[in-house]
């Protein structure tokens, strides 16, 4: 729910900036229009055209950026919208036009509104690839897709306006519809299919949601090196990325890398971070036979064990032997059809001297008494010591 609503927010904010940003455009470009309509040859068609959609996508991918910006760090980066949308912006925008222009003259007859649409599609489709390039883990497919199909929706409401209105009017209502509609479209079409993202979720009750992929997603309080500003902790504290399918977060201090699940959290300053992916659901509690802790009797075993695993009021005893399933932590999902997440072992002959070995899908972190830091990989042992923290996803759990 936090994810669509922060979404759905994020969807308008780009419309918006993007309809706004496509009336400042053409605004600037109304003082000339009858000149640069007036040609009648080919060649000054596509130019003329190529110039005036250069400055309508250049306000749109300005207007967009400012919007990216201001929705990802709370507060308006008019000079960072301006260096990374208005020369690309202005660049596609004139190769955009230029082609759709020299399509429309070149096979149309002047009066074909399907194909002005279409037009406008292509337009769309290439302005929405060059904000790719700038919107960090769009993808040239969505960034494409998204700006093609709010080309189309726009250049319908174009037509309309220009002939529902004056010939000012008309272009300024039109221009102000196509970049609402691929703001629109470039934050629907990044999130109906995007694999991975974050919610990012602040104390203050606001959300924001980025799409995670193969460039990192940053988080500190150094605005030159995070993306995501969080006052009072690092310079650059924690990233996240998506290699290989895992979801893989790096604690920058610590040099620690776990990798998550969707649902995992991190807290990180004043925002907690929840992660999802499409593709690996939720960890859920599953059926499964009832927890076969010991061949010991419970009674042998908080005579015998030397160690407890305590999960929030739940108290379980270790000796050899212990097995630990999915319904004991309910955040683990076992490799074996068996439900067993985790077994202790002897690492000697002396019972007393015991590992925890890792049985489920995904790595653990254990914190000692000393604050060190380690990632327990899948099928890999943790050494029992009293004190010892352990972070099983969203379970926390304690050796004591």
């Amino acid at each position: 729910m936090k994810r669509n609503l922060s979404a759905l927010k994020k969807a308008l904010q780009f419309g918006i900036s993007g309809a706004v940003g496509g009336f400042v455009g053409n605004l600037i470009t109304e003082p000339f229009v009858q000149r640069l309509t007036g040609s009648a040859s080919f060649f000054d068609s596509v130019l003329s055209t190529a110039r005036w959609f250069g400055l309508v996508g250049g306000g749109i991918a300005t207007a967009i950026m400012f919007g990216y910006y201001y929705y990802i760090k709370g507060k308006p980066q008019i000079k960072q919208a301006l260096k990374n949308g208005g020369l690309f912006g202005l660049i596609a925008g004139a190769i955009s036009g230029a082609i759709a222009e020299a399509i429309y003259s070149g096979i149309g007859d002047g009066d074909n509104e399907l194909l002005r649409v279409i037009c406008w599609g292509i337009a769309g489709s290439l302005l929405g690839l060059g904000l790719a390039q700038r919107i960090p883990n769009l993808g040239a497919l969505r960034g494409m897709g998204g700006g093609g199909v709010g080309g189309v929706l726009g250049g319908c409401l174009f037509i309309l306006f220009a002939y529902n209105l004056s010939g000012t009017a008309g272009r300024l209502a039109g221009c102000a519809a196509i970049g609402f509609w691929i703001g629109i479209m470039l934050v629907v079409a990044e999130t109906l299919f995007n694999k991975a993202w974050l919610v990012i979720s602040y104390d203050t009750g606001a959300n924001r949601t980025l799409t995670l992929g193969s460039e990192p997603i940053t988080f500190g309080s150094d605005e030159n090196l995070s993306i995501i500003c969080i006052p009072h902790v690092s310079p650059l504290a924690m990233r996240f990325q998506l290699q290989a399918g895992q979801i893989v977060c790096e604690n920058v201090d610590s040099g620690a890398v776990s990798y998550l699940r969707s649902g995992d959290q991190k807290k990180i300053g004043n925002c907690t971070i929840t992660v999802g992916n499409s593709d690996l659901p939720a960890a859920t509690s599953v059926q499964v036979p009832p927890a076969i802790r010991s061949e010991k009797s419970a009674a042998d075993s908080f005579t015998s064990g030397r160690f407890f695993l305590r999960l929030g009021s739940r108290v379980i005893p270790l000796t050899a032997g212990t097995q630990l399933f999915t319904s004991d932590i309910p955040s683990l999902t076992a490799t074996a059809s068996n439900g067993v997440v985790a077994t202790v072992n002897s690492r000697s002959r002396d019972e007393l001297s015991l590992e925890l070995t890792n049985l489920c899908d995904r790595a653990w972190w254990a914190t000692d008494i000393q604050g060190d830091l380690k990632m327990v990989e899948p099928e890999t042992p943790l050494t029992l010591t009293v004190g010892t923290k352990i972070e099983f996803g969203e379970i926390d759990g304690e050796i004591i």
